[in-house]
């Protein structure tokens, strides 16, 4: 069956057109779906030192680690955590030793923290606290949030 689009009349073009942007609304409108709500991301800096130093600080070496809502709702973040995989094998097998980060008040912003959107939230880690457990491997930081079932980690490149 062949369409003949010499016999068609004006309101099968209107019909036509009609169902053409109908689609495109539709699909548009899942993709705003899909990303909305709130879209964390996870920034992650080793070998950081706070200055000027303080008594709680002294010559230590931290991880900072930095979350921003990029979505368009507010979030709750509630943990600051990580992991650590002592091999790629154990990291695939999903073999990870998990731990919370306990983060002094004078290092960063505490939990629970709300996160509205374009907001940051900051911490530190002690960063030859994580290196005793776990001192070659792979380590990962993030947070846990009120929005997502799953934690949102960034891997942690340390150059000594």
């Amino acid at each position: 069956m062949t369409i003949d689009f010499t016999r068609l009349s004006a309101s099968d073009y209107a019909a036509w057109w009609g169902a053409t942007i109908a689609t495109l609304a539709l699909i548009w409108n899942i993709v705003v779906a899909i990303r909305s709500g709130a879209r964390i991301k996870v920034r992650v800096n080793p070998n950081m030192m706070v200055y000027p130093r303080q008594p709680i600080t002294e010559d230590k070496t931290y991880i900072s680690v930095t979350a921003v809502n990029c979505g368009t709702s507010p979030t709750t973040i509630t943990h600051f955590c990580g992991y650590y995989s002592l091999s790629w094998r154990d990291l695939i097998r999903g073999k990870r030793q998990q731990f919370i980060v306990n983060a002094h008040p004078a290092l960063g912003k505490q939990l629970p923290c709300k996160l509205a959107p374009g907001e940051k939230w900051s911490n530190m880690a002690d960063q030859n606290n994580i290196l005793k457990d776990c001192p070659s491997g792979f380590i990962y930081l993030g947070i846990i949030h009120n929005q997502k079932k799953k934690p949102v980690y960034k891997r942690v490149k340390i150059n000594a």
